[in-house]
């Protein structure tokens, strides 16, 4: 997307996020339906605090929800400060993509640890982060909200046909 990114309107830049993270979310809920299905005879749900998986599982996912929160508005702050509009919305793709595998990442493995141990703690987990991924749409709105855009790089991201340069 970003070789595109030169050539692209306000519309297509946020096609082309919505896209991404509609096929992440997709796959995220496919595979947990997919595993759910699979294991449903065999599910449990237990907080053993033997499990190794189960102890650590949360420390990745509090580690993960508290570089959401830091790492994509760090670029976020930068892309604020950029002069071209074009500039501004590279650095909030980066920023929205780091923030899609942060929380893709342990929503998967708590999927793959349901899918080992048969314990739906884990997928439980994994229900919250997927519903969490989905509050994570790009809009329009988000985007100027977060870029801060105003005046002219609004008016020009809001007019979906506009080249954005």
């Amino acid at each position: 997307m970003n070789s595109n990114l030169h050539s692209t309107t306000g519309n297509k830049y946020v096609k082309s996020l919505t896209i991404t993270h509609t096929l992440l979310l997709l796959g995220l809920a496919g595979f947990a339906g997919i595993s759910l299905f699979l294991n449903a005879d065999k599910m449990n749900f237990a907080f053993d605090m033997q499990d190794t998986m189960l102890l650590v599982f949360p420390i990745i996912v509090i580690s993960a929800l508290s570089m959401v929160r830091i790492i994509p508005q760090k670029l976020i702050d930068s892309a604020k400060k950029e002069e071209r509009l074009i500039k501004k919305l590279s650095k909030y793709q980066l920023a929205m993509m780091i923030k899609f595998i942060l929380i893709e990442g342990p929503a998967m493995l708590g999927i793959i640890f349901f899918f080992l141990t048969n314990n739906a703690a884990f997928v439980a987990i994994a229900g919250v982060l997927i519903v969490f991924f989905f509050s994570l749409k790009p809009t329009k709105e988000k985007i100027e909200s977060e870029l801060e855009l105003r005046g002219e790089e609004r008016s020009r991201f809001r007019n979906g046909d506009q080249v954005i340069e």
